[in-house]
């Protein structure tokens, strides 16, 4: 009980510093929202977190609502995951709830510019509870697989740019995954997936047509997925079963070999032969 009411004391702070000035603290609103980010993290019950959710959610579109947020950069929320693209044209942000079955659900929202600076905020809903096949599909943001975003790759497209995303998904006790996500505007909506990857044949990666890359492996195992900039490529940690079985996922962990996928003629290719370089850095 106490912790609820530590929260809603918060909440109530936020409220009155938002409503009561029309510029307010940055530090001090970011610092307040931290403190409920934390406790969607760290508390033990599974009702304190979905409430500390909750308010936290409501009391950032509150933050949000203020002139010219997205210049703002949140230094003091590291609880959640925040990111804006290269170009300026959307940030995102990206949490999850431990559900206490083993089991996450993720949160997003994805916050544009606008020239006077009001509030245009666009949630997205994890409906991956509801896709048998995650990798399929082509879906708008109320369809959204779920995951928390770490990087933003811009690149053009047939006389547009349209965006990959890379995110993390805990998923379960036993399985975590890793999602290369493309994204684009079709008036002014995002849409997620299309076909954007081509695979040589390789047991280890997909055969067929994917919508978007999904990599599980054991959780702990902490493969890697990473764009690099300068040579305009996405390092991939090759995975090998600890029981010679490339089926059970919760035995795949990283064999200390590197694959990349590289932006050729619009669609993310996989290289044919293994590019061992990241380990030399």
């Amino acid at each position: 009980m106490k912790q609820i009411i530590l929260i809603g004391a918060i909440f109530i702070s936020i409220n009155s510093s938002i409503n009561g000035q029309s510029i307010f603290n940055y530090d001090s609103t970011g610092t307040q929202l931290q403190k409920l980010a934390s406790r969607i993290q760290e508390d033990t019950l599974l009702s304190y977190r979905l409430n500390a959710d909750s308010i936290f959610t409501r009391a950032l579109v509150q933050t949000l609502k203020s002139p010219y947020s997205f210049k703002y950069n949140f230094d003091s929320l590291t609880a959640i995951k925040h990111i804006i693209s290269p170009d300026g044209r959307f940030k995102f942000f990206s949490w999850q709830v431990d559900l206490g079955d083993g089991t996450y659900r993720q949160r997003g929202a994805m916050q544009l510019p606008t020239k006077e600076g009001q509030l245009k905020l666009l949630p997205f809903f994890d409906n991956s509870d509801f896709i048998q096949n995650i990798t399929l599909g082509v879906y708008d943001r109320k369809k959204w697989i779920g995951a928390i975003y770490y990087d933003i790759i811009p690149m053009e497209y047939n006389g547009e740019t349209i965006y990959t995303l890379l995110g993390f998904d805990e998923n379960n006790t036993s399985v975590s995954k890793k999602i290369i996500e493309v994204l684009r505007f079709e008036n002014e909506e995002p849409i997620l997936g299309g076909n954007f990857f081509k695979f040589t044949p390789d047991p280890t990666y997909p055969i067929g047509t994917i919508d978007r890359f999904v990599y599980s492996f054991k959780k702990g195992s902490n493969a890697i997925i990473k764009y690099e900039k300068l040579q305009n490529r996405i390092i991939l940690s090759e995975l090998a079963s600890t029981e010679n079985d490339l089926k059970k996922q919760e035995t795949l962990v990283p064999s200390g070999n590197f694959k990349y996928l590289a932006w050729i003629n619009n669609k993310w290719e996989l290289s044919i032969k293994e590019d061992n370089s990241y380990k030399k850095k």
